[in-house]
């Protein structure tokens, strides 16, 4: 059982959105709102085919369209023609290959968006095609011609103990294969943004982005200016999901050649159409599994294959790949493994970034297994989890002990007495309507971990006006999931005021240091780390002032409560007065903060040591029924309890799982992403059916606190562990209601009705 946190004056209450009346209202404005001065407008010019040598560009007929202005391509690129995230293996605009149907060849600029799509499909195009690879099978099977140097992208691996004999060992090796697909994150709002060139040769951008860093770093790289000569700042998102974690980098870079050199500010913002077809997905992954294990159901060594499809460039498939081995047998035992993960380039549409960075992959995986494993040992999938879960004390797959902070016990106890398992269970049965309940549960490790320790930093600062209002700069973003409200909670809690004093700004990469990139559920730990130590270097100033004022000793002055208390007369100073007396004394108003993971120890080449610095745990249950007529599926009831360590906002909590959960819903069942010979047709809302309110289940949320010392006031990440286990438990629900087991996702009615012929 975790340990009951202690009570604070502003964290662990639900505080209203700051950004939520000018979302339901419309006054919030997104990129497309957005006009500048002298302002025209980009589309892009894309390949037609997967796989090819670029030949010849003619922009000729383009330029008969009104209103056309200039074609940019490679050769207008002033610096590096680069814009690889991790992997230097993109081309910002292509100059020899291309790779994927959607892979940049371009910009047309013009006057009005309608005449730059119109002049961009004008353009034309000679390219000699190449053989092309789609599969995951064809990419690794390939004697050539390669997509790059080679087909293989990155590798890793996780080996501890001997998996191969402790596996002959075994009593039992249960063993499959399974897969997952690719996802579309269909986030509401196209990816878009604004180049400005500035008087002063310098350029800002705005856009619609999760990471300004990544941005400011590929557009100084294409332009071949310092750093501080780019200034990013964030627009509001309508929606993210990862997907505008690698992608912005392109469109803003791009915007920026074609600003520098017609010195008019551009703007970019993709189609539905062109957004689907252009940018990153989820990896599909292809999944073997042998796992040794007793009679008794004690897991003893596990041999894993994960393969991934990494798409036409790597962007962050190492970061994908390297968490997925991390996570590859969840939050169990397992004294003997031998995990390897590979990703492999095809001609596809890249996959990148998208909530949970191959967890849910993952989960799907281990969670899948376990449900089998206590089929063939005739265990309850409960009791064969809690014979195996990880506790304090234990030591993971990379052999790190884990001595606080472990909340996975009690996530599956407390969902499990929620769904009042396993009263509710009901084996198949020849009736039309089938029920079923499957558990999922997972360990997701907080922030970059080991592979990304050296952007795991952030920054924030605090500035205090004399009226006593404070405005915070942070240095990563709100992209709806309520960043700015935690922000807030957390500056109010670190200096003892009203969080009605603070404004939280929009994030601007000359307000802040470079703070990485806003993915791996980093926002609550790292900003609230940093604002703590803002804060610290903050509040000697305010008590000494107060003091004075007072006077008192600075030791005797207490913030709590939108005052200055001196403790031994209690007298006090509004912070209103307070503020007004730091600045009429000429005192520091201002402060940084800046906090960075501990350092790891780990070691790479055999995966390890310590991966993550802190873990949350989850346990969902899902409850669903199976229409063995039509093969639909109807979700019926998801349980969920989620270790937060401490929670910040328990109303955002419970609308990161309740959206989490949606998501995952159309993950295992109705997302089913189409392409042929690279070419998306599945690209609207009819043809790629992402779950409506109809679809979604009723959620029981249960928080469960298992404090971390390391986190700010406790707190741990829920934004990615809300989805993670959610695909697994309902795989395991609908194998559960058929007694036939499911191996792969989404299972569709098609899949439905041909599992129950050919079981």
């Amino acid at each position: 059982m975790s340990t009951k946190p202690p009570k604070f004056s502003t964290i662990g209450h639900s505080l209203t959105r700051p950004d939520a009346q000018g979302k339901i209202t419309g006054t919030t404005e997104y990129i497309p709102d957005i006009t500048i001065p002298r302002m025209v407008h980009a589309a892009p010019v894309t390949s037609p085919v997967p796989f090819g040598r670029l030949e010849t560009v003619d922009p000729t007929p383009a330029r008969s369209i009104p209103g056309f202005i200039e074609f940019i391509g490679a050769e207008h690129i002033p610096w590096k023609n680069q814009v690889g995230v991790i992997i230097q293996d993109q081309p910002l605009m292509a100059d020899s290959v291309v790779r994927y149907v959607g892979d940049s060849i371009g910009l047309v600029i013009a006057e009005s968006p309608t005449a730059a799509r119109e002049a961009a499909q004008a353009i034309r195009i000679h390219i000699d095609p190449l053989p092309a690879v789609f599969t995951i099978d064809e990419a690794r099977d390939a004697s050539g011609p390669f997509i790059h140097d080679t087909n293989l992208a990155c590798t890793h691996q996780v080996v501890n103990g001997d998996a191969a004999t402790e596996l002959d060992q075994a009593d039992r090796i249960i063993e499959a294969r399974l897969s997952t697909p690719f996802q579309e994150h269909f986030y509401l709002e196209p990816q878009g943004c604004i180049a400005i060139p500035e008087p002063d040769g310098s350029f800002t951008l705005i856009g619609s982005i999760q990471c300004p860093f990544y941005v400011q770093k590929a557009v100084a790289g294409a332009l071949g200016i310092p750093f501080n000569q780019v200034c990013v700042k964030q627009a509001p998102i309508g929606g993210a999901f990862g997907g505008k974690e690698d992608i912005p980098s392109e469109l803003c870079a791009r915007a920026a050649v074609a600003a520098y050199h017609l010195r008019r500010p551009v703007r970019l913002v993709y189609t539905r159409e062109e957004d689907i077809q252009l940018t990153s997905k989820r990896h599909p992954f292809q999944m073997h599994y042998q796992v040794g294990v007793m009679n008794d159901g004690i897991l003893v060594a596990a041999k894993v294959l994960l393969e991934e499809n990494a798409g036409a460039y790597a962007t962050l498939s190492t970061v994908v790949s390297y968490r997925s081995s991390i996570q590859a047998l969840g939050p169990y035992r397992v004294p003997h493994v031998d995990v390897v993960s590979n990703s492999y380039y095809t001609n596809n549409p890249p996959t990148g970034a998208f909530r949970g960075f191959g967890s849910p992959q993952a989960a799907f995986g281990h969670e899948r297994m376990m449900d089998m494993i206590a089929r063939e040992l005739g265990l309850d999938p409960l009791e064969l989890r809690l014979k195996n879960l990880l506790r304090i004390g234990d030591t993971t797959v990379t052999g790190q002990k884990l001595m606080v902070s472990v909340g996975a016990e009690e996530t599956l106890q407390r969902a499990a007495n929620a769904a009042e398992w396993p009263r509710k269970v009901k084996s198949a049965s020849g009736s039309r309507y089938r029920t079923g309940l499957g558990i999922g549960t997972i360990h997701y490790g907080n922030c970059l971990g080991a592979a990304g320790w050296a952007l795991d930093g952030a920054g924030v600062k605090l500035s205090l006006a004399r009226d006593g209002s404070v405005a915070v700069a942070f240095g990563l973003v709100e992209m709806g999931q309520g960043a700015l409200t935690v922000v807030q909670q957390m500056t109010a809690e670190a200096l003892g005021i009203d969080p009605e004093r603070i404004t939280v700004l929009p994030t601007d990469s000359r307000q802040v240091p470079d703070s990485g990139p806003s993915v791996a559920s980093r926002n609550v730990v790292m900003t609230g780390n940093a604002i703590r130590k803002a804060a610290e270097a903050l509040l000697p100033v305010l008590k000494r002032t107060a003091a004075e004022t007072l006077d008192s000793s600075p030791e005797s002055i207490k913030i709590s409560g939108d005052k200055a208390i001196d403790t031994s007369s209690g007298d006090f100073l509004t912070f209103d007065a307070l503020a007004e007396a730091l600045y009429l004394n000429n005192q520091p108003m201002e402060s940084l903060g800046w906090w960075h993971v501990p350092r790891l120890n780990f070691k790479p080449e055999t995966g390890q040591g310590e991966a993550y610095f802190t873990y949350s745990f989850a346990t969902q249950i899902a409850q669903v029924t199976v229409d063995t007529l039509t093969g639909q599926i109807a979700v019926d009831h998801v349980w969920a309890a989620h270790d937060v360590g401490q929670a910040v906002n328990p109303a955002g909590i419970e609308g990161q799982v309740e959206g989490g959960v949606a998501q995952g819903v159309g993950l295992a069942l109705t997302e089913h992403f189409l392409l042929d010979k690279g070419q998306v047709i599945s690209d609207n809302f009819t043809t790629y059916l992402v779950p409506t309110a109809l679809d979604s289940p009723e959620v029981t949320t249960q928080i469960v606190e298992a404090p971390e010392p390391e986190g700010p006031w406790g707190a741990k990440g829920i934004g990615e562990p809300a989805i993670i286990p959610t695909a697994a438990a309902i795989a395991n629900a609908v194998s559960n209601a058929l007694g036939v087991q499911v191996h792969e996702i989404p299972i569709t009615p098609e899949k439905v009705l041909e599992i129950l012929k050919h079981p």
